[in-house]
This record gives C-alpha cells, sequence and structure tokens, in this order.
C-alpha cells in the first residue's frame, strides 16, 4: 500500500527535469493532483537558475538532456544541495548509468515507460523520508529524540556508508546485539541511535551508558542497581540501567573498560536475560535488547586477557563496522556542508557554504577526532565567520597561525594530526567549562587519557596558572 501524498502545505516541493514536454506536464499535473507542489524544467541551465532561486526537496531528473547529462547534474545538485535526494528517469538501454547513480546515493530510479500511479508512490515514499528526517533534525535542536530513517545519507553519501545504512535497515526490525566498532568520533552513538529508533522498541525506554566514564567499583550497581544495605553509603534501594530499560534497548558505550568481575555477570545476563542487584538474591527477568560499541580490538584485548571470549561472542551476533572519517574523503565535504547549513539556521547567519578551497583542505585533513571533529570545527567556524562562505582560514585558523609562527607552508602528515587533535580537545573542553570529566565521555575516551594529552599538547584547565 503506497503512502498517503503530503499535503501542499507541508512546504515540500519537486523539481521535474525533463526535456519532452508532454511526459514534463503529464508528471506535474499529476503530483500537483495529489497534492504535492511541483515545479519544472526542460533543461539543465533552466533547471539550475531555478534552484538558484528557489528551493526543492526532491529533484526527479532524466539521464538525457538536451544540454548536458543527467549524471553530471546529479552530481552537481548533490555537492551544492547535500541532503537533497535525487531520482532518476532513464529508458533501458541507460539502466546500468541508472544503477551506477543509485550506487552514488541517488535515492531510486524509474525506466521509461513507468505507470503514473508506481511514479506518484516513489514520490511519496521519498516525501515521507524528507518529512520525518526533517522533523528528527528540528527536534534534535531542542534536545530531544526522534526516529532516523536509513537511506537518506545521514550518516554520509560514501558508498561504505550507504552500507551501513541498509544493514542498520535490516537489522533495526531484530531482537540480535549489535556490536558497534570504530575510532572516537565516527559517530557509533549516531548508530544506535538509528537502531533502536527505527526498532519495534522504538516507543520503550533507550538507556545510553558510557562504561568508560563510571569508576570501576561503581560498574555493578549503575549496571543492575543494588539493594539497601549492600554496601557502605547504599541507603535505599537503587533501580540499575538494565531494569530501566526494560521494553526498550540499552546501549553500552565502550564496553572494553567494563572490569573483569563484571564481565562475568554481565554475561549471565546476556545467557540467561535476568539479573540480580548487588546485595540481592532474587533474579529479575529482563526483555532488553542490547547494543554495544568499542573503539578497541576487541580480539586483542582478548588475547591480551582483558576481555572475556564468551562475552565478545555473545555480544558480537552482528557486527556494524564504522570506517574512520579520513578513508570517506567525500562524507567530509558532505557533512561539513550539511553542518554549515544546520549551524548557519541555529546561528541566523547568512552562510551558503563552502569555498572551493575550503572544501579541497578539508577532504585532504586526516580528522583524527573523525565526524565529532568536524562538527565543533564547522560550528566555530560558521560562529567566527564574517563572509558568506566558509574559508580556509575560517576553518583552519588555528593551524594557519602555527604555520604562519613557525614559517612551514605546509604541516606534515603527523603534524596535522597532532594539530587537529589539540584543537578538538581545547574546543570540547571549553565547551564543557573546563570539566575534564565530561570533555572525556565527549570524546570517548578516559579521564586518564586525556589528562595525558592535555600534558602533551600543554593545554591548561580553566583557571589553572600559566
Amino acid at each position: 500500500m503506497s503512502p498517503k501524498a503530503l499535503p501542499p502545505q507541508d512546504g515540500l516541493n519537486v523539481l521535474i527535469v525533463e526535456d519532452d514536454e508532454i511526459m514534463r506536464l503529464s508528471l506535474v499535473d499529476r503530483l500537483k493532483m495529489e497534492g504535492i507542489s511541483t515545479a519544472s524544467a526542460g533543461s539543465i541551465a533552466e533547471a539550475r537558475r531555478f534552484l538558484a532561486q528557489a528551493s526543492a526537496d526532491l529533484v526527479v531528473t532524466d539521464i538525457r538532456l538536451p544540454d548536458g547529462s543527467g549524471r553530471d547534474f546529479f552530481h552537481e545538485v548533490s555537492a551544492a544541495l547535500p541532503g537533497v535526494p535525487v531520482m532518476v528517469m532513464t529508458g533501458y538501454g541507460s539502466v546500468p548509468d541508472a544503477v551506477d547513480l543509485v550506487k552514488a546515493g541517488a535515492i531510486d530510479y524509474l525506466t521509461k515507460p513507468f505507470k503514473l500511479d508506481g511514479f506518484v508512490a516513489s514520490v511519496q515514499r521519498v516525501l515521507h523520508s524528507v518529512a520525518e528526517a526533517r522533523q528528527y533534525a528540528a527536534m534534535n535542536q531542542n534536545g530531544l529524540e526522534n526516529p532516523f530513517r536509513p537511506g537518506m545519507g545521514l550518516l554520509g553519501t560514501s558508498a561504505d556508508m550507504r552500507g551501513v545504512e541498509r544493514l542498520i535497515a535490516r537489522i533495526a526490525p531484530l531482537d540480535s546485539s549489535v556490536l558497534i566498532t570504530g575510532e572516537s568520533g565516527v559517530g557509533k552513538e549516531v548508530v544506535a541511535n538509528m537502531i533502536h529508533h527505527n526498532s519495534r522498541r522504538r516507543n520503550k525506554p533507550f538507556i545510553k551508558v558510557n562504561c568508560a566514564a563510571i569508576p570501576s567499583n561503581l560498574v555493578e550497581s549503575e549496571l543492575f542497581g543494588h539493594e539497601k544495605g549492600a554496601f557502605t553509603g547504599a541507603d535505599k534501594r537503587r533501580t540499575g540501567r538494565f531494569e530501566q530499560a526494560e521494553g526498550g534497548t540499552i546501549f553500552l558505550d565502550e564496553i572494553a573498560e567494563i572490569p573483569p568481575e563484571t564481565q562475568v555477570k554481565l554475561l549471565r545476563v546476556l545467557q540467561e536475560r535476568e539479573i540480580v542487584r548487588l546485595g540481592g538474591s532474587e533474579s529479575i527477568s529482563l526483555n532488553v535488547r542490547i547494543l554495544a560499541a568499542t573503539q578497541v580490538d576487541l580480539q586483542t584485548a582478548i588475547t591480551q586477557e582483558r576481555f572475556r571470549s564468551d562475552l565478545f561472542w555473545r555480544l558480537n551476533v552482528i557486527r556494524v563496522d564504522i570506517p574512520p572519517l579520513r578513508d570517506r574523503a567525500e562524507d567530509a565535504e558532505y557533512l561539513a556542508r550539511r553542518f554549515t547549513r544546520d549551524y548557519a539556521e541555529a546561528m541566523e547567519k547568512r552562510i551558503s557554504g563552502l569555498s572551493a578551497d575550503a572544501s579541497a583542505r578539508l577532504q585532504e585533513w586526516p580528522f583524527p577526532g573523525n565526524v565529532r571533529e568536524l562538527k565543533n570545527m564547522i560550528e566555530r567556524a560558521v560562529a567566527l565567520c564574517d563572509g558568506s562562505r566558509l574559508e580556509v582560514h575560517d576553518l583552519f585558523s588555528a593551524v594557519l597561525q602555527r604555520e604562519k609562527s613557525t614559517g612551514s607552508e605546509s604541516l606534515s602528515l603527523k603534524a596535522a594530526v597532532e594539530e587537529a587533535e589539540r584543537e578538538v580537545i581545547r574546543l570540547t573542553l571549553e565547551r564543557c567549562n573546563g570539566a575534564v570529566g565530561q570533555a572525556a565521555e565527549l570524546l570517548g575516551i578516559s579521564r586518564k587519557s586525556l589528562w595525558e594529552k592535555m600534558r602533551r599538547y600543554g593545554i591548561q584547565k580553566e583557571g589553572e596558572a600559566g
């Protein structure tokens, strides 16, 4: 059953780019009959003029156009309007081209001749996804959570991240445990959010636990709860995070930081689906889905006897590996444009995007802090930018200043990584008002590691003597 048409007051607009006038008018008229706001263009040049003056929430384009290739126009729209889905139309002879475009990020393709009912249904599906993604973004700005919908390029446009989104779509409805791996800052928590909010448990609790931020002597109480009198200071019963997640999902971030003695009890939870509160004797049954994440190579941790192999295999039922941002440069530019648009809107600034030089340098940056570093970089750049576009000096002001003072024209890879890491730590501490524990949690590293990096880079807490 196709979704209902979106009413015109939803403000969603479709642009049809088709040189055949009869077909173009037929498509436009049919969408308007369904209450969908629609504009049209007979050429790429005409489409460019429209997009320069108005907005489109979906672009539907033919592959063969009189003044250029629909393939090139797709890439042009994707670069200039990140997040705007593109659907392509093609004749039988161009199907391989259309399939390649879908692999590159096009939302769908239609083979001519096609039925108008099927065309309308495809457009409605995409517009519903756009509306849901917008609703999520609006609620997320207010600190609320709302479902992601995989397939809209929320994680990036690279083949790797499209693959991750497709995997999420397949595993979200299941109850299997999921292990999410990747470096700090790649978006492991974002993936966990997507899995939960697209699952059958979406209306139940989603409890997040940063295992690295909990003192080792309190981990068991935090996860499983305790009875009154279980230890000194336990003056009342406490419900643990697993009980709080009943019926929903628990996300155990940095699972490798759980102490060995607690790993044994966590294994029992996975095997028996029940817990015993600290100091108690009653077994409490659980209906909880478990998502775990780590930046540590657990196979190595097993070899070093820091992590139980039986617990690893219980967690590793389904695995989602997220590659670092430096291995997918196209995502760096795509996400940078998206973050720029979001921050510019939030700060009420007229910034249209990034200059060509800024985009080029951004794709060369190693991003040791991954997406988290990129997001912090863009937020800072938008806040301080005085122009209509983000330039190289807006993004890399600290690096350029250091280059100027040393007389260096460029940084070595090692120096660039260190400079980027120093900057992301500084910005995170600034955001947390110097709270090292909170900054360590946001960075996804232990407090000890953060102190060591601060000492290495000469970063002082606010209020410390210089």
